[in-house]
């Protein structure tokens, strides 16, 4: 796990009582039991408050739950826990959504609909046949602080009886950091659903 953690990586921290997910940097290890975080946007955490942790790690997302030692100034003291658990890139997460999204080509925009997502990928429903040869741009607001950009490759197009299609894909070219918060987005979206059911 203290390989996992290491000075400059970067993290997201998320907490029952923090809405949004918050980005970080660990600033030092401080040994085998703690370790300092500097968020990149401000947020109030508060002592011996309990919060979960996302971040990339080899050929998947590295998750733990821990407790917030000390905060002084902007620097935060966490504690290393006790288990942690490495999400395989195979055992993603979906979430199902209904976002209206912009995808761009280098003529035109297209309208589109996601209807499930993951760290992977997603499935969104358009007026536009995609072609599974190219890579399109697209911007994926979530929450207020989850903001996505990244190449999105069509890789099943199937044409649905309304005359849309149903496009399934795979993110290219997109920032460790940012699959990790769409990890946490949708493991989050799946807790409340079985909250709710």
């Amino acid at each position: 796990m203290e390989k996992s953690i290491v000075k400059d990586k970067e993290l997201v921290i998320i907490s029952p009582k923090v809405t949004n997910a918050t980005r970080c940097n660990v600033t030092e290890v401080l040994s085998e039991e703690k370790f300092n975080i500097k968020l990149q946007t401000k947020e109030n955490y508060e002592n011996n408050e309990s919060v979960e942790f996302f971040g990339v790690s080899g050929s998947g997302v590295l998750y733990f739950e821990t407790k917030i030692e000390n905060i002084e100034n902007d620097i935060i003291t966490v504690s290393f826990p006790k288990k942690h658990t490495l999400i395989q890139r195979r055992e993603y997460t979906r979430a199902e959504i209904n976002k209206n999204i912009l995808i761009y080509t280098d003529k035109k925009t297209i309208r589109a609909t996601i209807i499930d997502i993951s760290a992977g990928g997603m499935c969104l429903i358009s007026d536009t046949k995609m072609d599974t040869k190219k890579q399109y741009q697209t911007d994926i607001k979530l929450e207020k602080n989850l903001a996505v950009s990244c190449q999105f490759k069509p890789v099943r197009v199937v044409e649905q009886e309304d005359n849309k299609f149903k496009v399934s894909g795979q993110f290219k070219l997109i920032k460790n950091i940012d699959r990790v918060a769409l990890a946490q987005y949708c493991l989050k979206k799946q807790a409340e659903k079985e909250h709710n059911v």
